[in-house]
C-alpha cells in the first residue's frame, strides 16, 4: 500500500470510528409512549399545533415536535411565548442585584417606590417568593380575556401598578405565606426598574440576550407571533409574562443552570419558603423538597410552556405549545409525566 492509500486508508477509519463514538455517546432518549399518547390527545383538535420537546441528560440533548393528532413533524425555527416562565428570569434579575449590592431583599418596597408609609408593603423578599400576600390579579384585570386571546395586562405600567397598591385587598392575614401573584411580579419589576433608573422592558431584553447569551428571547412588541400577546414596552408585567423564547434558547437557559456558572442563578434557585408538602419557592423558582428539581410553567392565550431542571442529575426537560390548556391536556402534566420517565430510565 503506497503512502497516500495509507493516508486515506486512515483518515477513513478514523472518520468510521468516530462516527461510531457519536453514536454510542448520544444516543437518542425515546419519547415514552404514555407521554406521546398525552400528546397525542392534547393535540387532537389542534390542526395547526406545534408541540416542541427537549431532552437533556448527561449524554446530549435531543429536540422532538409533534403536529395534530401527535404526528412527529421536523422540529420548527419558530418563537414561542413562554409566559410565566419569564418569572424566572425576572427572579434572575433580582438575584443579580442582590449579590450586585444593589437590591436588598428586607427592603420593603415603600423604602424603593413611591409609596406612603402607611400603605401596606412587603419586603423585596416577600415578593420574589410569591408571599407578599398580593393577590394574582389586581382590579380591573380580567384572567378570561387571556384565554380568548387579548392581553389582559397589557396597558398597564409600572406607575399604574404602583398606583394600584393603594388599598390594595390583602389575600390573608399575617403571617404571610405562599400565595402566586403576578401582581407582586409586576411591583417587583417595578422596583427593579427604580433601582436602575431603566425601564424593565430594556432591563428584561438585556438581561437575557447580553448577561444569558440568550438572542432569541425576546418581547414580541411587534406582533410578530401568531395569536400572541401584544405588549407596549412600558408595561409592568412583562415581568411576569412577556418574553418568547425557542427550543435553542430554553435549552440554553436550562443549561446555565445546570452548569452552575453564575452564582446569581444559584440563588436565585435556592428553596426559600415551603408552598407545600411537595415544593418550595426560590426567587420565582418552584423547587421540589424532594430531589431539588427547579420547575415553572407558562400559558398566555394561546401558548403554554413548561421546564424541568434536576441540576443534581444533570436532567433537564422543556415543552413549548403553541396552543394553552384545555380539557384535552395540560402541557404541566405532560411535562411532569416525562420528566418521571426520563429519571426512571436514567
Amino acid at each position: 500500500m503506497n503512502k497516500r492509500r495509507l493516508i486515506i486508508f486512515t483518515l477513513i477509519t478514523l472518520a468510521v470510528l468516530s462516527l461510531g463514538i457519536c453514536i454510542a455517546v448520544f444516543t437518542p432518549v425515546p419519547i415514552p409512549a404514555g407521554v406521546e399518547n398525552m400528546v397525542r390527545v392534547y393535540t387532537r383538535n389542534k390542526p395547526d399545533a406545534k408541540i416542541t420537546v427537549a431532552v437533556i441528560t448527561p449524554e446530549g440533548t435531543e429536540t422532538y415536535a409533534y403536529g395534530h393528532d401527535g404526528i412527529r413533524i421536523p422540529v420548527p425555527e419558530i418563537s414561542y411565548e413562554i409566559g410565566d416562565i419569564t418569572k424566572t428570569f425576572t427572579g434572575a434579575i433580582a438575584a443579580k442585584a442582590v449579590m450586585d449590592g444593589i437590591l436588598s431583599p428586607t427592603a420593603r418596597i415603600s423604602d424603593i417606590l413611591p409609596l406612603s408609609r402607611a400603605v401596606y408593603s412587603p419586603t423585596v423578599f416577600e415578593l420574589l417568593t410569591h408571599s407578599s400576600a398580593y393577590s394574582s390579579y389586581a382590579p380591573g384585570i380580567s384572567r378570561a380575556e387571556g384565554f380568548i386571546g387579548r392581553n389582559p395586562y397589557e396597558g398597564i405600567s409600572a406607575n399604574d401598578v404602583v398606583s394600584q397598591t393603594f388599598g390594595f385587598k390583602l389575600t390573608y392575614e399575617p403571617p404571610y405565606l405562599y400565595s402566586y401573584s403576578n401582581f407582586g411580579t409586576a411591583v417587583a419589576g417595578a422596583a427593579i426598574s427604580k433601582l436602575y433608573d431603566v425601564d424593565f422592558y430594556s432591563i428584561l431584553t438585556i438581561f437575557a440576550q447580553e448577561e444569558l447569551g440568550l438572542r432569541h428571547t425576546w418581547v414580541d412588541l411587534e406582533g410578530e407571533l401568531d395569536h400572541g400577546w401584544a405588549w407596549k414596552d412600558t408595561d409592568a408585567y412583562l415581568a411576569s409574562h412577556g418574553l418568547s423564547s425557542t427550543i435553542g434558547d430554553m435549552v440554553a437557559y436550562a443549561r446555565l443552570y445546570l452548569n452552575g456558572g453564575h452564582e446569581f442563578l444559584n440563588l436565585a434557585a435556592e428553596p426559600m419558603v415551603e408552598i407545600n408538602a411537595d415544593n418550595s419557592v426560590g426567587y420565582f423558582w418552584n423547587v421540589t423538597n424532594s430531589g431539588n428539581i427547579l420547575w415553572h410553567s407558562g400559558e398566555t392565550g394561546h401558548y403554554a410552556s413548561q421546564i424541568m431542571i434536576d441540576r443534581n442529575r444533570h436532567i433537564a426537560v422543556i415543552i413549548l405549545s403553541n396552543y394553552g390548556n384545555d380539557r384535552y391536556g395540560n402541557i404541566r402534566e405532560i411535562g411532569f409525566a416525562l420528566m418521571d420517565e426520563v429519571e426512571n430510565a436514567a
